[in-house]
């Protein structure tokens, strides 16, 4: 009987771990703003890890992040290291779109059975600030990127479109992940033309992710990869729901690890009760 309850006990640790590592096997790298009226400036984090799962620290050394503000001037911002996260502060210069994007140092990686990967990892953030014109989909100085073919200024939910940028071409075949405030996840490729399209039925943070493999090899820092994992993010900040309805998903997370916290209690109790 005890060798059976440790066998539950251990295949109900094996289950709760596959949930997790579903949830925090990726890592991407994103930006957040957020918008201080008082103050008149914008606080820029820069963030590796997943969107509402977790962050990893980073180092301010291994970021840049730039700037494009509305008058179309272009600035490389000072870095601060702030816990884990990486921050900029912008001054607020006028209303219209105050386009960030970031870049991570390259690193060598080589996934289970595949070949050695140089891991290029970007990010954009398109923040709008009063009445201004937006200048969302005009491109930045990123080798990846989602330009959105659309005003992303006053849009909330339903059909999202964008185009895929790498080295200024468009990209076709690329796959394309949306992660949505509702833990939503969709997915789609980019046409012949580099364009794509979804549907985001809620409002808040939809993170949209896109990876690019070429076959380019060469070296880096004494480390050899034979091809280039491009990989960029786009972080669209829609319209908020009520305070009480955008807390649901914080709610419904917490919720699911009380469950899971309890079982694996419940699980040690039971093997010890019969022990005894």
């Amino acid at each position: 009987m005890k060798k059976r309850s440790l066998i539950a006990f251990i295949g109900l640790t094996i289950a709760c771990s596959l949930f997790f590592s579903q949830k925090v096997s990726a890592h991407e790298l994103y930006i957040e703003v957020d918008e201080f009226t008082d103050s008149e400036e914008l606080r820029v984090d820069i963030k590796w890890g997943h969107i509402r799962d977790y962050v990893d620290p980073a180092d301010v050394e291994d970021y840049q992040l730039h700037v494009r503000y509305p008058n179309e001037d272009v600035e490389q911002l000072d870095l601060e290291e702030s816990g884990v996260y990486v921050r900029a502060y912008v001054p607020i210069e006028g209303d219209g779109d105050y386009v960030f994007w970031a870049e991570r140092k390259p690193i060598t990686y080589e996934p289970d059975d595949s070949v050695t990967q140089l891991s290029n990892q970007m990010a954009k953030h398109i923040h709008h600030v009063g009445d201004g014109n937006s200048t969302a989909n005009e491109a930045v100085e990123a080798e990846l990127e989602v330009i959105p073919t659309m005003n992303t200024a006053n849009f909330s939910t339903g059909n999202f479109s964008g185009t895929i940028i790498l080295d200024g071409d468009e990209v076709n075949d690329a796959t394309v992940t949306a992660y949505g405030p509702e833990f939503e996840v969709l997915e789609t490729v980019s046409a012949d033309d580099g364009t794509f399209d979804f549907t985001f039925d809620s409002a808040g943070k939809w993170l949209i992710r896109v990876n690019v493999e070429v076959d380019e090899p060469g070296s880096i820092e004494g480390e050899e990869y034979e091809l280039i994992s491009h990989t960029s993010t786009l972080l669209i900040d829609t319209e908020q729901p009520a305070e009480d309805e955008a807390g649901d998903s914080n709610i419904w997370s917490l919720a699911s690890m009380l469950v899971v916290g309890l079982l694996i209690g419940a699980s040690v109790g039971m093997l010890i009760l019969r022990r005894k």
